[in-house]
């Protein structure tokens, strides 16, 4: 089984090509991030003098802000391509695909994807959860540059936020892959 072919066939049938664009783009800059996060360094509100921190540290925040009008772009582009409720059903009281889906993975079966249903949902969240780490991080370089008294405390919030994506791309690629995997060896009738 070629599994990059059948993931990018998944995808390209799932997504148009912006979204899917903004999907890679947005998964490779967040992963990207989370890397040169390792790499940071600051004394005295300033940016360390060393090497691989000086470099890390504005490669992230290059990286960061970028991702701004990047990440809002791309919830602009998937909510245009299928709605609002289709990934907030719960914003209007609606359930009842999510109920639908959790009786079929109780069934041990496998929920194909739909609007309002769990994986939407989930990517909802996983939006949500994006744009609260662009904005907590845009928040905190705003208060770190301008030497706000809060500036230490808007990292500390970033951080903890960074946690909900690095949750969510394991969470969600690991959900994504097992669903694909599925599909591929037990087609749907």
């Amino acid at each position: 089984m070629n599994v990059v072919g059948t993931t990018m066939g998944y995808f390209r049938e799932r997504q148009t090509p912006l979204v899917l664009t903004f999907h890679l783009t947005v998964l490779s800059m967040v992963i990207g991030q989370i890397i040169l996060s390792n790499f940071m360094g600051f004394s005295h509100g300033e940016v360390a003098s060393q090497f691989p921190e000086r470099y890390g540290t504005w490669l992230h925040i290059g990286m960061g802000l970028l991702l701004v009008p990047i990440s809002l772009t791309f919830l602009v582009a998937v909510i245009r391509h299928r709605g609002l409720k289709y990934y907030f059903p719960w914003l209007v009281g609606d359930f009842a695909p999510l109920m639908a889906d959790l009786r079929t993975l109780l069934r041990l079966r496998m929920p194909e994807p739909g609007p309002g249903g769990l994986a939407a949902i989930m990517h909802g969240l996983g939006l949500g959860a994006l744009l609260l780490v662009v904005f907590s991080g845009f928040t905190w370089f705003l208060s770190w540059s301008y030497h706000l008294s809060w500036a230490h405390q808007a990292g500390e919030v970033h951080a903890l936020l960074t946690g909900l994506i690095e949750a969510y791309i394991i969470g969600h690629g690991a959900m994504g892959i097992l669903h694909i995997f599925f599909r591929s060896r037990f087609p749907s009738p």
